[in-house]
């Protein structure tokens, strides 16, 4: 038989048939993606080099038809998270989903030693990049959220800023005589009180009247409280 004649032979034989299963490309269950997905769409604020792994799948959790993520802890995800997923329309069957969350993000540093009350500014600042699974929960990354506060404790040169190391500046100390203003419908009172303890602009106190009244105002300016009745 000639080389032709064997090719054509050949070219009528039946193509042994392929299954389904031996051709799909495995991919992660249900859960698992449905929570990836989830995970996308709450870091994107993040940038784009975020990398989400889902340590759980579907075979340790059980069925859990048209899976619905959510998160049990407001915020941004990041590092090590849990994320909660209710199975169809019974929220009574929810799985918890452990995933890692790691970004490389840009956030600020101490520039130098900061002091104990000392206030912040941008000489005091600088950037660095770091994976923020590595990072505390808190860290600051917008010189506005800074501007203008105080530091809590020493800060080392090189110290990633988080919220509890900054505060907002004293405007009213405790111990001191201040101005509280008491305002209601129709009328509006100023006496001297004394602050029971120390706040920032915005911040609620306790204050003690004249008469020993223990009340609650809002710290308004300098030395300055405000009640409202």
């Amino acid at each position: 038989m000639t080389l032709m004649a064997l090719l054509f032979a050949l070219s009528l034989l039946p193509i042994p048939s392929i299954s389904q299963a031996d051709t799909e490309i495995p991919t992660d269950d249900a859960i698992s993606a449905s929570v990836t997905r989830f995970l996308q769409q709450q870091t994107a604020s993040l940038g784009d080099q975020v990398k989400i792994a889902v340590q759980d799948r579907a075979a340790d959790l059980g069925d859990c038809p048209t899976p619905q993520p959510f998160l049990p802890r407001p915020g941004v995800p990041q590092g090590r998270v849990t994320v909660g997923v209710h199975c169809g329309n019974d929220s009574s069957r929810t799985r918890y989903v452990q995933a890692t969350v790691s970004a490389v993000v840009r956030h600020l540093v101490a520039s130098q030693p900061i002091e104990p009350g000392q206030r912040i500014d941008a000489r005091t600042l600088d950037w660095q990049q770091t994976d923020i699974s590595r990072l505390r929960r808190g860290y600051l990354d917008d010189p506005a959220q800074v501007d203008g506060m105080v530091a809590t404790r020493r800060i080392p040169p090189g110290t990633t800023l988080t919220e509890s190391m900054v505060r907002k500046p004293w405007m009213v100390k405790r111990g001191d005589t201040v101005v509280l203003t008491a305002v209601g419908q129709g009328f509006r009172v100023s006496r001297n009180v004394e602050a029971l303890d120390n706040g920032g602009l915005g911040s609620t106190i306790r204050l003690k009247t004249e008469n020993n009244q223990i009340l609650q105002g809002r710290v308004t300016g300098q030395d300055r409280l405000r009640v409202d009745f």
